[in-house]
């Protein structure tokens, strides 16, 4: 169903009584540089804004008609790294509705949504928007079951279908020697809509307090299982021939985290600090292999791996309950290794290594407000990554990176 006539639908099955709106919006301003390699990047700017109106109808029926976009004109340290990029800006605009009904008598509410995503990527100062070739669309329908049991604790369950489309891979494919995260592109990928794909997404989630009677902690847990069908991407063989299948992904991830908030005192007055340790795995199965024409190697199972990943973080929090100034801080590390993807050194040649990387990131930020609903803002972020993968022709696996924003967010 469109989202357009899913929101009629809805409409219909309100009553007559005068429905509430409550309005939402968010936006925020930042601008800021990129350094990588000891390059600078031009200082540019990042733009979002966030608009939603959530309509009651009744004691059962909402709906919440959502509107989001961005710009990013200073890359971001965890964007894809292709050996010597310091330029990139990225664009994207998301319609979505989602119909609220609560069921009488019990926590649960069903939200059944859909929505609609367009990105627009430029790699190049000279490349004009909408021609990129890796710019993407996105249709998605969703449903998801919530069950509040103790505000604001609660558990879901959700599932999710959509479509990610790049209009402009086929005619633009033989301008790029890499894949959308800069990876240098494999016989699998020369062709064409091999990136197309359908995703069909289960997840679980859910919020505690520990001890549940008397809470001093938070555990949150979250599961999701993801099937991907490549659209036209057929497998490649260990001639670099194709095969009639085509690639099928399996994506399984789990995280959780266990929260500590405390009262503290700030400069003479009352706080609140939250602290958190997170955990989180992903396994990604792939029948997919690929053929390295340049060293003329084939390398089987060359998309699964697995990914751990953990770090601490904290919150900082004093002033207004409604607008208050906020101090924050986190650190992650993980670690992505490969299935089958072997590594190379410096001048291709391939070893007998599984391909590993270690990242690890910095996050600072600190926020205080200047006006009612304003706040000035202060970010800065810090990558280290290291691999065993030592070519790095068209891509850069071991290297530092660090960004700075400064700006203001609005909210009403």
């Amino acid at each position: 169903m469109r989202p357009w006539a899913f929101a009629a639908a809805l409409l219909l099955a309100g009553t007559a009584a005068a429905v509430e709106v409550t309005p939402v919006l968010n936006g925020s301003l930042a601008g800021g540089q990129y350094f990588f390699k000891g390059q600078k990047g031009s200082f540019s700017g990042n733009a979002a804004l966030t608009g939603a109106s959530l309509l009651k109808f009744n004691e059962r029926w909402s709906l919440l008609p959502m509107y989001s976009g961005s710009y990013q004109g200073s890359k971001g340290v965890e964007d894809g790294v292709g050996a010597g990029t310091l330029f990139q800006q990225q664009m994207d605009h998301r319609l979505s509705v989602t119909g609220i009904r609560r069921l009488a008598g019990t926590n649960w509410k069903l939200k059944p949504s859909a929505s609609y995503k367009r990105e627009f990527l430029k790699e190049t100062r000279d490349e004009t928007w909408g021609k990129g070739l890796f710019d993407y669309e996105k249709i998605a329908v969703g449903f998801e079951a919530e069950n509040a049991y103790r505000d604001p604790f609660t558990y879901r369950f959700a599932f999710d279908a959509y479509r990610v489309r790049f209009p402009n891979y086929e005619s633009l494919e033989s301008k790029s020697g890499v894949d959308p995260l800069g990876n240098p592109l494999g016989r699998e990928l020369a062709s064409k809509r091999v990136l197309d794909t359908y995703h069909y997404q289960f997840s679980a989630s859910g919020s505690r307090p520990l001890p549940y009677d008397d809470p001093r902690f938070v555990l949150q847990v979250a599961y999701s299982f993801l099937y991907q069908s490549f659209l036209d991407q057929r497998l490649v063989d260990q001639r670099g021939q194709f095969e009639s299948a085509g690639r099928r992904d399996v994506l399984q991830s789990l995280s959780s985290s266990v929260g500590r908030p405390l009262k503290v005192r700030v400069f003479g007055e009352d706080a609140r600090l939250d602290l958190s340790l997170g955990l989180n795995l992903a396994y990604n199965r792939s029948n997919q292999n690929t053929y390295d024409a340049v060293f003329s190697r084939y390398v089987p199972d060359a998309y699964s791996y697995v990914m751990v990943g953990a770090g601490p973080a904290a919150n900082l929090a004093w002033g207004g309950a409604k607008q208050p100034s906020w101090l924050s801080g986190s650190f992650r590390w993980s670690r992505q290794n490969f299935i089958g993807r072997l590594a190379q050194d410096g001048s291709g040649a391939y070893g007998a290594a599984k391909q590993r990387q270690d990242r690890y990131i910095l996050a600072l930020g600190y926020g205080h407000p200047v006006a009612p609903s304003l706040t000035l803002t202060v970010r800065t972020n810090l990558l280290w990554a290291d691999s065993n993968q030592k070519y790095e022709k068209t891509y850069s696996y071991t290297y530092r990176t660090i960004n700075y924003l400064l700006g203001v967010s609005y909210e009403y």
